[in-house]
């Protein structure tokens, strides 16, 4: 029986997720206000970024901003499902964040934080979006959608980094990418302090948003997959460094 709910909503949320990741904001938007496909001109990514090029800043920031949510919607909704509607002999099929920090779990059928497959769903839906011919964005807004999803601090730092690489060296491309796995890093030594129980109660609800998500290695686990998509979709990006023809940014000094 474990087994078969495990499979069964591991497919359920797979496929849901990747459906609402398709979501083409940058495409559906350009092509209802402005009757143009931002994937037709700069770099031909329907991205926020590249919105932002082509229909100004404040539809980029809207992109990005829309881009991320459609992440940690179907997040939080999937852990409040399996978390608290009674699915199996009057219970929920997963545990509390408060119950797998006390190690409680046993009386549950999924012992895992399953909800954190949403987010490789909606990463994979939005580079690749059945909506748009899977022709999509780059990751960036989606992968920060984890991060600032499942805590604060883990969206402020790797933000705060990615605007640092970026006044360095003027390259959003290179700061997206150093900062993705900056954050990754960050994600494992949290999940390491949550296993080794150096860091619990208080402090884990702190950073975490209260007793919400439980951030432990398949959370890190989620944003290795969501850097690693992120660095390959960046693939011509790095190319264009190389060679010196990627195109800068001009707004900062």
């Amino acid at each position: 029986m474990d087994i078969i709910y495990n499979i069964g909503a591991i497919i359920i949320i797979l496929l849901v997720s990747y459906f609402i990741g398709s979501i083409p904001n940058a495409i559906w938007i350009g092509k209802v206000f402005f009757n143009k496909d931002p994937r037709d001109f700069g770099s031909g990514n329907a991205g926020g970024t590249n919105a932002g090029r082509v229909f100004g800043k404040k539809i980029g920031v809207l992109v990005i901003f829309l881009d991320a949510i459609k992440l940690i919607i179907p997040l939080y909704a999937f852990w409040a499902i399996l978390t608290f509607v009674p699915m199996y002999e009057g219970k929920p099929l997963i545990a509390s964040t408060y119950e797998f920090y006390i190690g409680t779990t046993e009386e549950y059928l999924i012992k895992w934080p399953i909800y954190w497959l949403s987010t490789i769903g909606c990463c994979l839906g939005h580079c690749y979006p059945i909506f748009a011919q899977f022709k999509g964005g780059k990751n960036v807004s989606s992968f920060y959608g984890i991060v600032l999803g499942a805590s604060w601090l883990f969206g402020l730092i790797p933000g705060i980094f990615f605007f640092i690489v970026l006044k360095w060296k003027k390259y959003v491309s290179l700061a997206s990418i150093l900062s993705s796995w900056f954050a990754v890093i960050l994600t494992w030594i949290w999940s390491i302090l949550l296993l080794s129980n150096v860091v619990h109660g208080e402090m884990a609800w702190f950073v975490s948003y209260g007793c919400s998500l439980n951030c432990n290695y398949v959370f890190a686990l989620s944003t290795t997959f969501g850097a690693i998509i992120l660095t390959l979709k960046h693939i011509p990006n790095i190319k264009r460094i190389k060679n010196g023809n990627e195109n800068k940014i001009t707004w900062m000094k």
